[in-house]
């Protein structure tokens, strides 16, 4: 018998070979899951880390908002400022707002007198040159306004409740309604003041300050930012003017 058997020895060798090739094959097999692994993590690692770079620029763009935004909430402030500085403490009429009111002041008391009439058309005609022309339509908005039969002269009955508080409340309304934020801003027109005066010169022109013209021309004084002292002042020049 020989002292080495090479078939034993290929046969040893190749088990040894096989095992070998085998364990390497399990490893192989092993080795994507373990290398998946290993790139998820990364992955993960470079999501968190790009998030991390969005959040970031977010904040910058919410920073850049921000005092983008101030910057336009501290312009829009400074512009109100402005605007209000602007704003004058007693509020100026267009020549025709102006009229409405003092014929309103004339239909107030439920009658208008040929005295108060003259004295309106004077005071219109002084006030703006067209007012011929459209003097019928502001008389008739005014008529429609108070539900009033149209004629001077003559007495002015509402058709719904009669002469009554709620006569006069619907005329103040209307009056009230011409009075607005905007008239506080108006450079050019009738200023307050000379409205109270006409209206108190056609209050007077027929020789009685009814307590009705009375209560709509110091509610149309307290709307228009009139102080009471300059409005007495002004009652008291016409009432020594009538005596």
């Amino acid at each position: 018998m020989a002292l080495f058997d090479i078939n034993k020895i290929k046969e040893s060798v190749g088990k040894s070979a096989g095992e070998i090739r085998k364990s390497i094959s399990e490893a192989a097999e092993k080795l994507p899951d373990s290398a998946k692994n290993i790139n998820l993590s990364e992955s993960m690692k470079d999501m968190a880390e790009k998030g991390q770079q969005v959040m970031e620029s977010l904040k910058a763009k919410g920073d850049e908002l921000a005092a983008a935004g101030k910057e336009k909430a501290d312009d829009a402030k400074a512009a109100l400022d402005a605007a209000l500085s602007d704003r004058g403490s007693e509020a100026v009429f267009s020549t025709r707002d102006a009229l409405r009111i003092m014929y309103c002041l004339m239909l107030i008391d439920g009658t208008v007198f040929a005295e108060e009439g003259a004295k309106y058309s004077e005071i219109g005609s002084a006030s703006d040159q067209d007012f011929d022309i459209f003097k019928k339509q502001l008389i008739d908005e005014c008529l429609a306004m108070a539900q009033s039969e149209s004629a001077q002269g003559v007495e002015f009955i509402s058709l719904d409740s009669g002469y009554s508080e709620e006569y006069y409340d619907q005329i103040r309304d209307y009056v009230g309604d011409l009075i607005t934020e905007e008239n506080f801003y108006r450079t050019e027109g009738v200023k307050a003041q000379e409205l109270l005066r006409n209206m108190l010169a056609i209050a007077y022109s027929e020789g009685e300050y009814s307590e009705d013209e009375r209560r709509l021309i110091r509610f149309v004084a307290e709307k228009s930012g009139v102080d009471d002292a300059v409005l007495a002042e002004m009652e008291g020049h016409f009432t020594s003017e009538v005596k």
